[in-house]
């Protein structure tokens, strides 16, 4: 069990474990590229033996940081590795600086917003129909 940065060679694997989760953000392969390549972005891979099994997508510009895409493999769920990553983002970010960190969830995804709140990050407020025009987005938050 390992955690590291994802580098242009993981966005096949990235991408499939995304598709395993409805309520990721379906970056694709392209999308995962994109991001490894921008320098204001991070993704954090957790690996057990030698294979991916969850990420967290981040950007941090200047002092603020949003969390922008989590997935785990269903295999690999409720192991805490979820909360790992979100753990090991709000570190890094604080190490680099970081004041804030907020992302969005979809308000039906219970698990995922019960993770959050576990690794200390509060509601700050709601987009309506933000998900398909009829799930709120829970728009969640930590300072740092």
């Amino acid at each position: 069990m390992k955690m590291r940065a994802a580098v242009v060679l993981d966005a096949p694997q990235l991408a499939f474990i995304e598709q395993t989760q409805p309520m990721s953000a379906h970056w694709g392969e392209k999308g995962f590229a994109s991001e490894i390549a921008n320098a204001a972005s991070r993704i954090w891979c957790w690996e057990e033996e030698g294979e991916i099994v969850g990420f967290l997508a981040l950007r941090l510009v200047a002092d603020v940081c949003e969390i922008l895409n989590l997935a785990v493999l269903p295999a690999a769920c409720r192991k805490g590795i979820g909360f790992r990553l979100v753990t090991h983002a709000l570190r890094e970010v604080g190490s680099r600086g970081g004041k804030t960190i907020s992302l969005e969830v979809n308000i039906t995804n219970l698990p995922a917003i019960s993770l959050y709140t576990k690794a200390g990050l509060k509601e700050w407020g709601r987009r309506a129909k933000f998900y398909n025009g009829k799930d709120d987005a829970l728009i969640m938050g930590i300072h740092l």
